[in-house]
């Protein structure tokens, strides 16, 4: 179980539960969403609105973290936690996909596709909608 191993090396926390900070962050992760679909699909805007929907699904295990008291100190420790806690192994996989995909962005200048941001303005979503079932409240 790589959650629980996070746990042990201090990647992830577990927390008082912060049913509070939950809602901020999917309000927050609702505004990215929201962002990234009103970003006009050109060239010039690809990697924006790929950013903005990592971030709106990033916050949003985020705050299914909280809510079930944990804290993740790194994006790949919320795979972890997708996978072993939440049993949603599709959507562990896309998410690392999104993260890898983002830290290119932003670490490496990488390029992204039309298709694969046509792709990810119609999955991210889908992904968020998917994992609302865990959401308490």
């Amino acid at each position: 179980m790589l959650f629980k191993n996070s746990i042990d090396e201090g990647y992830a926390k577990i927390i008082e539960k912060d049913h509070f900070r939950a809602k901020s962050l999917m309000k927050v992760a609702d505004d990215a969403l929201l962002a990234a679909k009103e970003l006009q699909l050109k060239e010039s805007n690809y990697s924006s609105i790929v950013r903005e929907l990592y971030e709106a699904l990033r916050q949003y295990c985020e705050a299914i973290g909280y809510q079930q008291g944990y804290k993740f100190l790194s994006h790949e420790v919320i795979t972890y936690f997708l996978h072993d806690v939440l049993n949603e192994e599709k959507v562990s996989l896309r998410f690392d996909h999104y993260r890898k995909l983002r830290n290119g962005i932003n670490y490496y200048g990488r390029d992204v596709a039309q298709e694969t941001v046509e792709k990810a303005l119609k999955e991210v979503p889908e992904l968020i909608n998917g994992l609302k079932k865990h959401i308490n409240g």
